[in-house]
């Protein structure tokens, strides 16, 4: 009933692995795990993810190139079985200990995709290179699906959504220029857009694998690159995008080049503060469309 679907890139998946099939074991429906490591460097890491794997009969497939999360995703549905997918990231972890369950219990008749949420820890030590990537998960990742519950489309993530297998056919992720950034955004917008139905349900993960400062603000510039090149393709779907929505207010008086020269002035202060361990969220939001007018200009 149920197909697991897991990217994984240069992650140990044995913690996820193990809690997937003590609750896969409760369930009364059928279901299986498969993982797609997409070319993983870390060669440690693999041998060990594809040994546990072997011993617990789930599936773990081995890419010989890096085709990006979208594309992982989309050969993992082709591969699924099952008529639900779950899909996750591999460095979440359910919160409670029927995540699987849950999913299950809420399947009804006309049930089109479910989106369980996303949270985060509260004991990350305040001192860290990671306090950039936990501070924008709890304020933006988190606040944003409680306050808009009613309207998830644009504040879904794929690292918890189950898809009923016909209408992800009908869809699937969007390939975009860059291999991270604003994939789950385009997809839940392209959702709404064919009236597609999304369900918020209470089965939230942790995010554990967060990411230090300078690799998130390296992925951050990524996704907004493509922005950048999405704005010329979907402009009416990215306007629904706050940053974008704000980058064509600027355009339309006429600010663009002067944010774009105040970001170039100001950027190694902005990049001084976003990789310190003082990281300031207002600063990178503004860095955010600095970054995106610097491009467009």
């Amino acid at each position: 009933m149920i197909s697991i679907l897991i990217p994984v890139y240069n992650y140990s998946i044995i913690n996820l692995g193990k809690e997937l099939l003590k609750q896969g074991a409760k369930l009364k429906v059928p279901y299986e795990i498969i993982f797609f490591d997409d070319a993983s460097v870390n060669c440690k890491i693999t041998q060990s993810n594809q040994l546990f794997c072997e011993n617990n009969n789930i599936s773990y497939i081995i890419s010989h190139e890096n085709k990006g999360r979208a594309k992982a995703r989309n050969l993992l549905a082709q591969k699924a079985k099952y008529e639900w997918l779950l899909f996750m990231d591999s460095d979440v972890i359910p919160v409670t200990s029927i995540y699987l369950k849950t999913f299950v219990l809420s399947i009804h008749d006309d049930s089109q995709v479910f989106y369980g949420a996303i949270v985060y820890r509260r004991n990350l030590d305040k001192n860290t290179q990671k306090c950039l990537r936990w501070k924008y998960g709890i304020n933006y990742e988190e606040i944003s699906v409680k306050r808009n519950h009613k309207s998830n489309y644009l504040y879904l993530k794929t690292a918890n959504l189950m898809v009923r297998k016909s209408v992800f056919q009908s869809i699937l992720f969007p390939v975009l220029e860059q291999n991270y950034g604003y994939e789950d955004t385009i997809f839940g917008l392209t959702l709404e857009t064919n009236n597609i139905k999304l369900e918020f349900i209470e089965n939230p993960v942790y995010h554990e694998g967060i990411e230090v400062n300078s690799v998130f603000l390296n992925k951050t510039e990524e996704s907004i690159r493509n922005l950048a090149a999405l704005i010329s393709k979907e402009e009416i779907l990215c306007k629904r995008i706050k940053v974008v929505n704000f980058y064509f207010f600027l355009k339309k008086i006429n600010g663009v080049k002067f944010v774009k020269y105040l970001f170039k002035k100001n950027r190694n202060f902005m990049k001084k503060n976003l990789l310190s361990e003082n990281a300031d969220l207002k600063i990178f939001q503004l860095y955010k469309i600095g970054y995106l007018c610097y491009l467009l200009a």
